[in-house]
């Protein structure tokens, strides 16, 4: 009897333990979890939401930058008694800290509990009159009161005389991106990382400084180091989206899908595969989670379009037709359901449906889509000229003579035409710096008139400052004056100014350039300008007529 009484113990206890190693994984994901999501809304600016998360991890989080953020967060939502609760256990925790006290003080203060107040002050006395005053105390009234100024003083001193504390760094950072020092804030951000590479919060705040810089991919190497789950894959797939790396974008938005099952990254997953032309994945999709894409319009449209790119505009049609015309992008499934139509040769129906609408956008997406990809110029006029009856005002009706002259210039090669209607544009609407620059170029480029191409330009430059399109124009215009020192100047900041995705119009400059340095018979540099072309564009005619010269 007493043996088998042992045995059901031991079971008993390897029950027990197997029991508790579980809980303990359960609440690590759980920790895990809304940490990292409370400091990635924390720095979005969502700061109700970071209270809320950062709160339920407040339990079990034992770290003075955790309870000093925390309390801060707290106090700014307004939710006191929780701020006074977190840095009651701080002073606690930290008794030499002589910040949190100061803090506990500040919320008895907002809640009008004078009595304790003045008893912490009191401790405050007792505890540090004899100690010199912290720099953290001096630097935290300083942040509060806005003067970064004097608090990034302070801190360089701080990070000089404590070179090992993490904490220190990051609130440099802080301070450093308050002042707009971006390169200073990446910095010290960057040795906060080096002392506590572990830190969360220290990981996402320099990964938010790499995504302002443009530099995603090294953003996603921290988040990486992040525990893994549905919050850091949707992260990180975000951040490959705005590489313009669509292919791992969609891998990282299936993988934060098939961890949370959730309908917006779900959508977002769709979303980049209908960018990548993968039309059978979306299907594949649709037929796997029926439920979800029923549940969200923008799920059932953007299934529609990949049948309608498939050719199966009559079931694309259905899918369409299901979608409610009260959601917000209701002119996008009009504009997709249109080229349907165009495909199925129903164009009194498409005609019926684009002037019940009256929606501009629509008209365009179906001339830019179906029209002129498919040489319909014709067809393409007689919806301009529906547009024009639905037209609501005189800055649409300049924005429909635009893209007309664009069609008469593009694929009609009607030069008088195109400028006829510019001209149209500008008269109804004289600030319109897209119609301004695009005639002022023709009158430049076709030798109509250059000095008065010039001047538009110069206005359009008015309203649209360093642009790099406008400032190319009138580059080009003064090398029709054959002034080539001012046309290379402002060639050369069009070049410098383009996003790094306009990568066709920086060719068009940089050939500009080349027959700028050409007709001063600078050779050696329009050489280099020649081979910056080739880099972009291998197979660039002018580049490679030039060097073969």
């Amino acid at each position: 009897m007493s043996k088998r009484f042992s045995c059901f113990i031991l079971v008993f206890l390897f029950i027990f333990i197997v029991s508790l190693s579980s809980q303990a994984k359960n609440e690590s994901e759980f920790v895990d979890y809304h940490f990292i999501k409370g400091y990635l809304e924390l720095y979005s600016g969502d700061f109700k939401n970071a209270a809320n998360d950062l709160w339920k991890v407040f339990p079990f989080v034992r770290s003075d930058d955790f309870y000093q953020e925390l309390a801060d967060i707290l106090v700014y939502v307004g939710r006191y008694g929780e701020a006074q609760y977190a840095l009651q256990r701080a002073v606690k925790v930290y008794p030499k800290d002589k910040e949190f006290y100061y803090k506990l003080f500040d919320v008895y203060t907002i809640e009008g509990k004078k009595r304790k107040a003045f008893n912490v002050m009191k401790e405050i006395q007792r505890r540090f009159q004899e100690t010199e005053s912290t720099f953290r105390k001096i630097i935290t009234m300083y942040i509060k009161s806005g003067r970064y100024k004097d608090a990034y003083k302070e801190l360089e001193i701080y990070v000089k005389r404590y070179k090992n504390d993490p904490s220190g760094y990051y609130l440099l950072a802080q301070v450093c991106l308050k002042l707009k020092k971006d390169s200073c804030a990446l910095k010290n951000a960057k040795k906060a990382v080096n002392i506590a590479p572990n830190q969360y919060q220290y990981l996402i705040f320099l990964a938010g400084l790499y995504e302002r810089k443009g530099e995603f991919y090294k953003a996603i190497g921290l988040y990486k180091k992040l525990p893994q789950n549905a919050l850091t894959y949707f992260v990180i797939a975000n951040d490959y989206y705005m590489a313009q790396d669509l292919k791992n974008a969609s891998i990282y938005y299936k993988k934060a899908f098939l961890a949370s099952h959730r309908v917006d990254y779900l959508e977002r997953l769709a979303y980049v595969l209908l960018n990548m032309n993968d039309f059978d994945e979306i299907v594949s999709l649709k037929q796997r989670f029926s439920k979800l894409f029923n549940e969200s319009d923008r799920l059932k449209l953007i299934y529609a379009v990949a049948l309608s790119e498939k050719d199966r505009c009559r079931e694309a049609l259905k899918e369409f037709s299901s979608i409610s015309p009260k959601v917000n992008f209701y002119g996008e499934v009009v504009s997709n359901e249109a080229e349907c139509l165009c495909k199925l040769g129903k164009f009194e129906e498409l005609r019926e449906k684009l002037a019940r609408v009256g929606d501009l956008k629509s008209y365009l997406f179906v001339i830019s889509r179906f029209c002129l990809k498919n040489k319909e110029f014709n067809r393409a006029l007689v919806l301009f000229n529906d547009a024009f009856k639905v037209a609501k005002n005189n800055k649409e009706r300049a924005y429909l003579y635009f893209y007309e002259a664009d069609l008469y210039f593009s694929n009609l090669k009607n030069t008088n035409k195109a400028v006829d209607l510019l001209n149209k544009a500008i008269k109804l609407y004289p600030n319109y710096a897209e119609a301004l620059n695009y005639l002022g170029y023709l009158y430049i480029d076709k030798n109509i008139n250059v000095k008065l191409g010039m001047d538009l330009v110069e206005r359009a430059l008015k309203i649209s400052k360093n642009n790099p399109y406008y400032l190319d124009s009138l580059g080009w215009g003064y090398y029709k004056l054959s002034e080539y020192k001012k046309a290379e100047i402002y060639l050369k900041k069009a070049i410098e100014n383009y996003s790094r995705f306009d990568l066709d119009a920086r060719v068009v400059s940089l050939e500009h350039l080349l027959e700028v340095y050409k007709s001063e018979h600078l050779y050696y540099k329009a050489r280099g300008v020649a081979k910056e072309i080739l880099k972009l564009k291998p197979k660039d005619k002018k580049a490679l007529e030039f060097l073969n010269k």
